[in-house]
Parts: C-alpha cells; sequence; structure tokens
C-alpha cells in the first residue's frame, strides 16, 4: 500500500508567539489583580499603580513580541503560531487602552479634581458626607483652559419635569441617590468609579429662568491629588447632553 502523507504543516510552533500569548494573559492578570487587591484593601493606591505601571511594561513588551511573532508566521515562512500572536495582539491591546489613556491624559490635562458648569457660584454640596469647598479662582481657570464647553445647559421645559427627568438619569446611571431636594432645586449623588471603586461626588441646581430651566452641575474626586485625568469633565459632559435628549423628546 502507498502511504498518503498529508500537506499538513510540520514546522514548530514560533516560541515568539507563544511568549506573547503568554505575556499578554500574564499582564490581563496582574491588570486584574492590582484593581482587585486595592479595593479588597490588600494594598494601598500608591502600591497599585506600580503594580500597573510593570503590567504595562510587560503589556507593551508582549506586544512588540506579538508584531515579532506575526512576522515570523506569516504564511510562506517556516514557523506555524500566527494565530497565536494574532490572539495575543487582540488580548493584550484592549487592556492597555485604559491605563496609557489615563496616564496620558494626566500628563495633557490640569492638576483638578473638582469641575463645575458654574465657576463663579459653584453648586454646593449639603449632604455629600465628605466636606466639599471649592478649590478656587486657580482651578477654575484651569478648568476654563482645558474644558471650555462645561457650560449650564438651558433646558425649555418646566422645572418638574428637568427635575424628575434628572433623578431618573442618576437612577440610570447607577449613581447612588444622595438628596433630591425639589424646593432647592438640588439633586446630590455619589459615583462609584469602574477599575477602583473610587467614589465621587456629583450635585446637580436647577434655576428657573425666562427662557426655562438652567441646570448646573458639578463633579469632584474625593480621593487622590494631580488631576482627575478629566474623568469629572466628561461625567457632565455625559449626563448633560443626556439629560437634553431625554427631556425634549
Amino acid at each position: 500500500m502507498t502511504k498518503i502523507v498529508g500537506s499538513m504543516n510540520t514546522h514548530p510552533p514560533s516560541r515568539v508567539a507563544i511568549i506573547a500569548l503568554m505575556m499578554s494573559v500574564l499582564t490581563v492578570v496582574v491588570v486584574i489583580m492590582s484593581t482587585i487587591g486595592f479595593r479588597m484593601e490588600l494594598w494601598g493606591y500608591g502600591s497599585s499603580l506600580k503594580i500597573l505601571r510593570v503590567a504595562v511594561f510587560g503589556g507593551v513588551t508582549a506586544i512588540v513580541l506579538s508584531i515579532i511573532g506575526i512576522a515570523l508566521t506569516w504564511p510562506g515562512r517556516d514557523r506555524r503560531g500566527l494565530v497565536i500572536s494574532i490572539a495575543a495582539l487582540l488580548i493584550i491591546g484592549p487592556t492597555l487602552v485604559t491605563p496609557l489613556y489615563w496616564n496620558y491624559s494626566k500628563s495633557k490635562l490640569p492638576p483638578i479634581q473638582d469641575t463645575s458648569t458654574d465657576l463663579e457660584t459653584p453648586p454646593v454640596f449639603w449632604d455629600a458626607p465628605t466636606s466639599r469647598v471649592y478649590p478656587g479662582t486657580a482651578a477654575a481657570k484651569q478648568q476654563l483652559a482645558a474644558y471650555p464647553d462645561i457650560q449650564p445647559l438651558t433646558i425649555s421645559n418646566t422645572i418638574g419635569q428637568v427635575f424628575n427627568q434628572a433623578v431618573s438619569l442618576v437612577h440610570e446611571r447607577g449613581w447612588k441617590l444622595v438628596a433630591a431636594e425639589f424646593e432647592e432645586g438640588r439633586i446630590e449623588a455619589t459615583v462609584t468609579t469602574f477599575w477602583y471603586g473610587f467614589k465621587d461626588d456629583v450635585v446637580i441646581r436647577l434655576t428657573e429662568v425666562d427662557t426655562g430651566v438652567r441646570v448646573d452641575m458639578r463633579s469632584a474626586s474625593r480621593f487622590g491629588s494631580g488631576g482627575d485625568g478629566g474623568s469629572n469633565a466628561n461625567r457632565i459632559r455625559g449626563f448633560l447632553a443626556t439629560l437634553q435628549k431625554q427631556v425634549v423628546q
């Protein structure tokens, strides 16, 4: 009988591709553990950041190895492992987006952690569990330069409609409602951040004006120093944009 030999590729798998995949998976595990350890109070925020930096270094190395692995295992080469290299790249890519973006934001944005649509008379926190004193003129100037679009929102509806929709939106976003004082036109809430579980405070102030209802909003971080990476500005921007869409429907 004639033995039929298949055309299966018998070349050995690329070690570079295998190492890239292993480093990608390990980086994901380290990133997750840095957060879980902080939330479980196994280590502090500073230690968590150090662990995260190590993970980022490992992740960048994994990306480089993945690209090299793809080049070495491209069809026609004498090594297998193209799928492994691509998988490693797909695993590590999204994992590094958040820490790299955060680091970029911290370096480019002003060191403020309290953002408001009204810089002259910011909404006041009355029920927030921690004291909130607005940082003052210096922070206001930095905010205006970095986030000129953070402005009050005016909606041509009744204050009752806007108030109810704002409270509803707070619940939709998973924020913890702290106060909802209709007579005062004030709503307060606590936001828990995704990665580290930090607590941020939000206050919304509604004021009747000739053209409808003016909505002011302030968002402040309780924890950390050196800036929020734009998270408070993004929170205000997103909330007011959604509120406007929902109320006018």
